[in-house]
Formats: C-alpha cells, structure tokens, sequence
C-alpha cells in the first residue's frame, strides 16, 4: 500500500551512486553512512540561497519491514528523470501504486537481506512489482543475494537527511520558456513535497505540480529571473533565487537540512581576581609594626 510505504520512507533525492552499506534497523544520529555524489558543473545563473526553518535536531528512525527484491538490469532511462546515473550503481524500482505522481522519487532504503545490505536510492518504477516489491538494480542485488536466484526475501528500512547532507542541483528542461516552465530537483536529500516560484520582483508565490516524470511545471511563470522555494516531506523548506530559464543542470549551494552538530559555546576561562595593590605604610605606621617586631622578638 502507497500509505504504509510513505509511513516508512523519509528519503533523499540526489543524482548519485549511493555506497554499499552495513546498516541496522534504522538511521541513528550518528550514522555516517555515505554516498558519492556525480559531479555538475558551477551555475551560471549566480543563484543564491536562504534557509527558512530549521529542521529537528534528529531524524526520527524508521523500522525495517518486509518485502521482497526482484533482480532487473538498470538502464539510464528512469522514471524519475535523474540523469547520467552510472549503470553500476545501487538503484530501486517501486510499484506503480506506490509511485503515484513521483511521490517517493529520490528516497534512499536501506535494504537487508541474505547475504548482506545495500542502500539504494529509489529511481524508477517496477510495473510489474506489487506494493513492498522492489527492482533492484544488478549491482545492488548482488550485494544482498544470489543473483542466479532472482528474487529475495528482504527487510527495509528508511534514510531520513542522509549524511552528508547534499548541495541541492536543479535543472530546467530545454523546451522551458516564460510560457511554460519545468525543473527537475535532485540532491534534495529528502523527497520534495511542494515547490513554489516567484518573479524575483513580486511577492506572490505560485505553487508548481509534478508530474510523473519528476519535473516540476507550471504555465506563465515569465521570462525570470525567479525565486523558488523547495520544501521537502519534513517541511524543511530552502529557497533558492536568481534562477533563470537556461537549460542544463545548476548547482545551487542550498542545502535543506545540516547533519553538522550545533555550535558549542567555548567555555569562558576562569579569571582570578587579582589581589589588591595595598598603600605603602605610614611613618607612623612603619614604626608601629617595627615595635611589634620588637616585642615578638623578646
């Protein structure tokens, strides 16, 4: 069911080839589990970006259920759209249910299963497979199974703001005009659940609808630049200006979430009071503490 599986997905989006990995039940606070990010080139569009909520502290772990994998071959051609994904690299394929309108696009699942685990990001749809089935791709299911056996019992689990947290990258779609605008989001490090735009001299934002294909749209957006806001299923929320209408992937320097740990205030040091600066003695004084000297001495 759509709904059990977004009960236990709280995902990441980024064009990359997540590393294999040696998982437990769920993410902890202090898993440092990687992943390797595919390079893009430096924007042009000199965007600039602002944080505006912070997430928790912590990311709420997630119980690993039981499913099923099925041994496919990955092709470059996926739902999601992500491009130049490499043909190695650990990928899931979802049930058509369970895909909805892209809905869990992006999500990273920690899979477990006979012969060890994998993290694979969930980049395509399985028409074939059932809710709580999963394609993995030849490369993931190798890491988890037989492959001569074609499917596999398993249990999975959920990666919510994976660490290290990503630099978000978007990229608008070459037939994108003031007409009609479209962007695919990746490297979000959770699954994206609104998208809004705004000229970058107005004050209303209009909201976007994904499509099945991944992309973000809407009509008369104008000839930019714009300011878009990106929140994801966590309400963590980043925006991101100065974007334009040109093609190609941009990266952004945004980020929804830090897994870096607040700063620590540096302890104050301990002063000692200094000790008072006495008056040198009176005359009278002076004689008076030599006679006492005197006395003491006798």
């Amino acid at each position: 069911m759509l709904g059990a599986l977004l009960a236990v997905v709280g995902v990441v989006v980024w064009v990359a080839r997540p590393e294999p990995v040696a998982c437990g039940a769920a993410r902890t606070a202090t898993d440092t589990m990687a992943t390797t990010q595919v390079a893009f080139p430096p924007s042009s569009s000199g965007v600039a970006t602002k944080r505006t909520t912070t997430p928790p502290p912590t990311a709420a772990p997630s119980a690993a259920v039981p499913g099923e994998a099925r041994y496919y071959s990955f092709t470059p051609s996926v739902a999601c759209s992500y491009p130049d994904l490499p043909l190695d690299g650990f990928y899931a394929g979802i049930s058509t249910h369970e895909y909805g309108t892209a809905d869990l696009c992006g999500a990273f699942l920690d899979v477990h299963g006979p012969n060890g685990d994998v993290r694979v990001l969930i980049a395509d749809r399985c028409p074939g497979c059932s809710p709580g089935q999963l394609d993995l791709s030849t490369a993931a299911f190798e890491r988890i199974a037989d492959p001569t056996h074609g499917v596999a019992d398993i249990r999975y689990s959920v990666v919510r703001d994976p660490d290290p947290a990503p630099e978000m990258i978007y990229e608008v779609k070459p037939d994108s005009s003031a007409s009609w605008l479209a962007i695919l989001f990746s490297n979000t490090g959770n699954p994206l659940h609104q998208v809004a735009i705004r000229a970058s001299d107005a004050d209303d934002w209009r909201p976007l609808t994904r499509g099945p294909d991944n992309h973000w749209t809407i009509s008369g957006a104008g000839e930019g630049p714009f300011a878009v806001r990106v929140t994801d299923l966590y309400d963590q929320t980043t925006e991101i200006y100065g974007l334009t209408l040109d093609p190609g992937p941009h990266q952004t320097g945004a980020r929804l979430y830090t897994n870096e740990p607040p700063p620590v205030e540096p302890a104050q040091p301990i002063v000692t009071p200094a000790a008072p600066t006495l008056p040198p003695p009176t005359p009278a004084q002076a004689n008076t503490g030599q006679a006492l000297a005197e006395c003491r001495a006798r």
